[in-house]
This record gives C-alpha cells, structure tokens and sequence, in this order.
C-alpha cells in the first residue's frame, strides 16, 4: 500500500508571504470601493434636484398666492403685496401690525419640519426707518411652530433691545447681531429637526457671513410631532407703536445652494461653508473616507511585514 508523502510544514518565510499578499489584495479591494463613489458622485456638485428651492417667494404675479392664509394669523393685519423700498422693479410683501396689537402673518406652502429633516433658507426684509426696535421685549420675523397651541416656539428670529436675536422656546436668546429701523436684515439658515438637543442644529449666515454655528436648542429644535414655519411680524401687544415688515424675498430648500437668491448674500457663502458637507460637523464624513483610512492602514501593515520578511531572510541566508 502506497503512503502520501507528507505534506510540508508551513515555514515562517511562507506564512508571511501569504499574509502579505492577502493584505494586499484586500488593500486594493478597499481601495477600488472607497474610490467609486467618489468619483461618480463628488460631494461638491449636489444632485441638479437640490440646487432648486423646495419653495421660494414668486417675483412677479400674485405672491400672497404662495402662503397658506388664515383669520387667526392675520387677525391684526392682513399682509399687502407692494413695490421693493429697495427696487421698485420688484415687488414685496408689507406687513403690518398697530400699536398695542399683536400679529400679522402667513405660512409659506411648504411640508411641515419633521423628525430627521433639514432644511435651508433665506430670509431677506426691510425695516422702515421708524420701525420700534429699540423696545425691549419680543417682535418675531420668523417662527417654527409646534403643533401644539400652547407655549412659544422652539425657534424663531426676533427683533429686541436693537439686536437681532435667535430664540429657543421664548428664551434661551443667541445674538445675532446689532439692527436698527431702516436696516435691511439678510439672513441664510440651516436647521436639524429633531426632538432630541444632540440632533436638533441651528446655523445662521448674516450677510454671508456666520453668526451662529452648531447651535443645539436645550428641548431640540421639535417639541412634539411637527414644526410649521409663519413669516411676518407677531410681537408684544405691550408695543405702542406701529411695526411694519417689507419681506422682499424668502426660500426654503434641501440644500445651501438651493436657497442662494441674487438679492442676498447667500449668493457668496462658499459651498465648503455647508455644515452637511463638513467632516466635523455631527453626522458628517462618510463611509467612503473610512474605507480609505482602512485601505491606507492595512497598506502600512504590508509594508511592515514585508520589511520583517525581508530581515529574516538576510538573517537566515
């Protein structure tokens, strides 16, 4: 009866041969992954469906047409279409609210905030020059309504004291700003909805430049179900004089570049600008850029053993 013959040990010299070749191909592996979707999809050139606005303030035609309205919002005041103080080739939307009242508003007809979306905006308006804001309580621009009836929103753009002011449920106040009566207010934002403050993000560019970065409401930036966003004037009937709002443009979209208007300076805030493009900002960076970091390490491991391979054999020859 034949025997086999037996089968040779596996020396060091081929044990690390074979590691090292295996590193490599998984190496090159990982390599050719990380790389695809990089190239078919950089992250500096957005889909063509982001560069354009979930909703923007027509330029011409009936733009009161674009908002939901309604008796409550409107109940001091009912918003009136005019020509730009700016540009008489535009138009604007006046509001305006009496001395001792308190609103006159409308809701742009766009989805409702939910749990994990964000959305951007750009908000441009001109005060008059005897608009109140020297007063030192709330007048609000822009507000995120919960759902709920009750309590103040956990965002919103206010006027007191002459500062222009971020405010979470009422309090909570981020300074953006010094602003006057006859100033013109440019602002571009970026807001995290979420319930939960780790998630929950506000950013705010005035005038192109950042004022507000990172910014996490104590309660989130979602007090229950939904936010509804309401644009106009709502203030403290404690307020005497008359206050009057000339909105003269407003966009809502999914992304920096789908908001950016010509009358505003969003039009010069810089792509990298974007915190959902920054690695640093929460939930940014990618899997693709862990898959290089893995490839470029396991490529320094070969490398090692391939050195150790190479002094054992001059050790041994």
């Amino acid at each position: 009866m034949r025997s086999r013959p037996a089968v040779p040990p596996l020396t060091t010299r081929g044990w690390l041969a074979g590691l090292v070749g295996s590193l490599v191909v998984l190496a090159l592996v990982l390599g050719v992954i990380a790389a695809v979707p990089a190239a078919a999809s950089p992250a500096s050139s957005p889909s063509p469906s982001s560069d354009r606005p979930l909703w923007s303030l027509p330029e011409s035609g009936d733009l009161l047409s674009a908002f939901s309205r309604n008796d409550y919002d409107e109940q001091d005041g009912s918003p009136q279409q005019v020509t730009s103080p700016d540009d008489p080739a535009r138009q604007a939307v006046q509001f305006t609210v009496p001395g001792g009242a308190q609103r006159s508003e409308m809701r742009p007809r766009v989805p409702d905030q939910t749990e994990g979306t964000t959305q951007y905006y750009t908000y441009v308006a001109k005060l008059p020059d005897e608009f109140p804001a020297e007063v030192d309580t709330w007048q609000l621009l822009l507000q995120w309504h919960q759902y709920g009836d009750s309590g103040s929103p956990p965002v919103a753009v206010e006027i007191r004291d002459n500062r222009l002011m971020l405010a979470a449920e009422g309090g909570d106040l981020q300074d953006l700003g010094p602003v006057a009566a006859g100033d013109r207010i440019d602002l571009t934002m970026r807001i995290a909805f979420s319930r939960d403050p780790d998630q929950g993000s506000v950013d705010v560019w005035r005038d192109g430049s950042p004022v507000l970065q990172g910014y996490r409401p104590p309660s989130g930036t979602l007090l229950d179900g939904g936010n509804y966003m309401k644009v106009g004037l709502y203030r403290d009937t404690s307020v005497s004089e008359t206050g009057r709002v000339w909105l003269e443009d407003l966009r809502v979209g999914s992304s920096l570049a789908s908001v950016q208007s010509s009358i505003s300076a969003s039009n010069r805030i810089p792509s990298e600008s974007d915190p959902a493009n920054n690695p640093s900002a929460p939930g940014g960076g990618s899997s693709t850029e862990t898959l290089t970091w893995v490839a470029a390490g396991l490529l320094v491991v070969v490398a090692a053993l391939a050195v150790l391979s190479l002094r054992r054999r001059r050790t041994h020859g």
